[in-house]
């Protein structure tokens, strides 16, 4: 009997030991926060390795474009399913969604303007954050020197401005398109994908060089559902030079600069 006990304490003891230590699946979001994400615009786009990204896959332009932007939103997507509250138009195949789209385009215009300072993917980043800040500080007065005319160091310099830490900013040409939208689908934040960029780092002394690199960037703005701009900057990340599988340029070189859009949002809103 006392046998008999015991055997049935310790199947007890495994039992519920096992079913502290599965995992808990959410069925909702994190945070209450609805977020809604516009797209890129198609005309918004340049990438420089379609040539030989459609040498490799038989597709033209345009095609290769919408694989990409189709691509960078679903990612953006999971990226964000246990955060928040997503309103995803491009993947919505109705009337409404298409037309959302369409005025919210129609309501933008494009600047370029400085970027503000991301904020750090994790702590260690937060500890050499005054350092950074301080190379940042030392990078941009270079800058601005190099960017005045006359001579400077001994060299003569022009007077063209770097647009290396500027992003492609938006702003409303008719700011109730947004706030009709926002009271319509319930939004809190807007999150406009500004611009997609893959350029080429160019050295002529470096043709042929396996080490050559493209600059993947994308320049983005959020704001809050009454039009304020809550953040505004760019996600960047380099790739091969010669890379031409577009899959893998998603599957290895989205995520990062996801993740760096994704931090500086307030889920908490």
């Amino acid at each position: 009997m006392k046998l008999k006990i015991i055997i049935i304490l310790l199947f007890c003891s495994v039992f519920f030991n096992t079913k502290s230590q599965e995992t808990v699946f959410r069925d909702a979001p994190q945070y209450d926060l609805r977020l809604l994400i516009v797209p890129f615009d198609s005309r918004i786009y340049y990438n420089d390795a379609t040539s030989i990204i459609a040498k490799q896959t038989g597709e033209n332009h345009d095609e290769i474009m919408i694989y990409l932007r189709t691509e960078f939103n679903r990612m953006l997507n999971i990226a964000l399913m246990d955060s928040c509250r997503i309103v995803d138009l491009l993947s919505d195949d109705t009337r409404q969604a298409r037309q959302d789209i369409s005025d919210l385009y129609s309501g933008l215009g494009y600047v370029m303007k400085p970027a503000m300072q991301n904020k750090p993917e994790n702590y260690e980043e937060k500890k050499t954050s005054f350092f950074s800040a301080y190379l940042e500080k030392r990078r941009k007065e270079k800058e601005k020197q190099k960017s005045t005319p006359g001579v400077f160091q001994g060299e003569i310099v022009s007077t063209r401005e770097t647009n290396q830490n500027k992003y492609v900013h938006i702003y409303f040409t008719n700011p109730d398109v947004l706030k009709e939208i926002s009271r319509r689908r319930g939004v809190d934040v807007f999150l406009f994908i500004n611009q997609f960029d893959i350029k080429g780092v160019y050295d002529p002394y470096m043709s042929g060089n396996p080490d050559l690199t493209r600059n993947f960037r994308v320049h983005f703005s959020m704001y809050d559902n009454m039009g304020n701009l809550l953040h505004g900057s760019y996600g960047v990340t380099e790739i091969p030079f010669y890379l031409d599988d577009k899959q893998k340029i998603v599957n290895s070189y989205f995520p990062e600069v996801i993740r760096q859009i994704i931090h500086n949002i307030e889920f908490t809103f």
